[in-house]
């Protein structure tokens, strides 16, 4: 009898021993977060960088006279095309007149200068002093005639008529901010092709060059974009914006885009390699523009800046991780750094 009380009692103390220890056990595993989590992948892509700009036209000119005179004749419309060589003005031509009666005068007196000097009659100190006269004369006729007739320097459309017939034309410049502020009669531009022109940083310029494809897109047509390339980049930067004005070219046969329109440019950067996670796997640091990865290295937790180089879709291209490293998908806001976790999808 006293043997077998020993052994129930032998029993019983390794019972609870047991008990106790799976207790302990079962009370660790409640303690320990349960997270699901992912490899970091690596893609190729060509990073994109977005910028606002403006549309202008490709060519502009305000043409007008380098005289003063009456507006006889406007041959254009607004929105009418033009070709190069077309006659778009006619002015007055008293002036014209003017110099063509002096002219016919002096004429006459270079001729008989002319004569004379040939029969030796007159010293070649007169006869240069006649002859300056006449070509002098000569210049200016056809000085005041090309300022009596506008014609067009290229092809394009008449933007504006900034005169009407019968007002008197004179030098006043300062125009409309934005385009070009010389005095003129009508405002010709050349559009298609236009351009889109939008200003880089000093970060972003080194980035940049002639040539790029670029994406164009603009309020004014939801959902359609428009290719062209990098077309031209100003040697210098702005003392005040640190920036630079950078041009791009895009196709406008059907004329449907507009100068002054707001656009999107998308710059397509050369094809990189980068590490790739899931969007929803970044955290955030509160009240920071910080972001955050979780990894796991034998069940503990490291959190691990990282820097985001592009979105793409749901996947975020960073820089900071490798490729390969495992990471916090699910559960990342119930751990810290050096927390022990268990991985549900192992």
């Amino acid at each position: 009898m006293k043997r077998l009380t020993l052994l129930l009692s032998a029993a019983a103390i390794v019972l609870t021993s047991c008990s106790s220890k799976n207790d302990e056990q079962t009370e660790k595993d409640i303690n320990v977060p349960l997270v699901k989590t992912v490899k970091v992948e690596e893609r190729t892509f060509n990073p994109t960088l977005t910028f606002s700009g403006t549309v202008f036209a490709n060519k502009e000119a305000n043409l007008g006279a380098t005289l003063p005179g009456k507006v006889e004749k406007i041959f254009f419309e607004e929105g009418q095309s033009v070709k190069k060589g077309d006659l778009i003005v006619e002015l007055s031509d008293e002036m014209l007149t003017q110099a063509l009666i002096e002219h016919e005068t002096i004429k006459k007196d270079f001729e008989r200068v002319s004569r004379l000097r040939e029969k030796g009659s007159i010293s070649e100190m007169e006869y240069d002093h006649v002859k300056a006269k006449y070509d002098a004369s000569t210049a200016k006729v056809e000085m005041v005639r090309k300022n009596t007739q506008v014609y067009a320097p290229f092809s394009g459309i008449i933007a504006e008529r900034m005169m009407e017939e019968g007002e008197i034309y004179f030098i006043n410049p300062g125009l409309e901010p934005g385009y070009s502020m010389r005095s003129g009669i009508v405002r010709l531009m050349q559009l298609d092709p236009v351009k889109i022109k939008f200003e880089v940083n000093e970060k972003d310029l080194s980035k940049i060059r002639k040539g790029l494809p670029v994406e164009v897109r603009m309020d004014a047509f939801p959902g359609r974009t428009f290719k062209g390339n990098v077309d031209n980049i100003k040697p210098m930067l702005s003392t005040t914006t640190h920036s630079t004005p950078v041009e791009v070219a895009i196709s406008n046969a059907k004329m449907e885009i507009k100068p002054g329109m707001f656009a999107f440019v998308d710059v397509k950067l050369p094809e990189i390699k980068s590490a790739v996670v899931p969007l929803r796997s970044i955290y955030r640091m509160p009240g920071t523009s910080e972001d955050y990865v979780f990894t796991v290295v034998n069940d503990t937790v490291h959190r691990v800046r990282v820097e985001r180089v592009q979105t793409l879709g749901e996947y975020v291209a960073v820089n900071g991780v490798n490729a390969g490293t495992e990471i916090i998908l699910e559960g990342k806001n119930r751990v810290n750094d050096g927390l022990k976790v268990k991985v549900s999808n192992r």
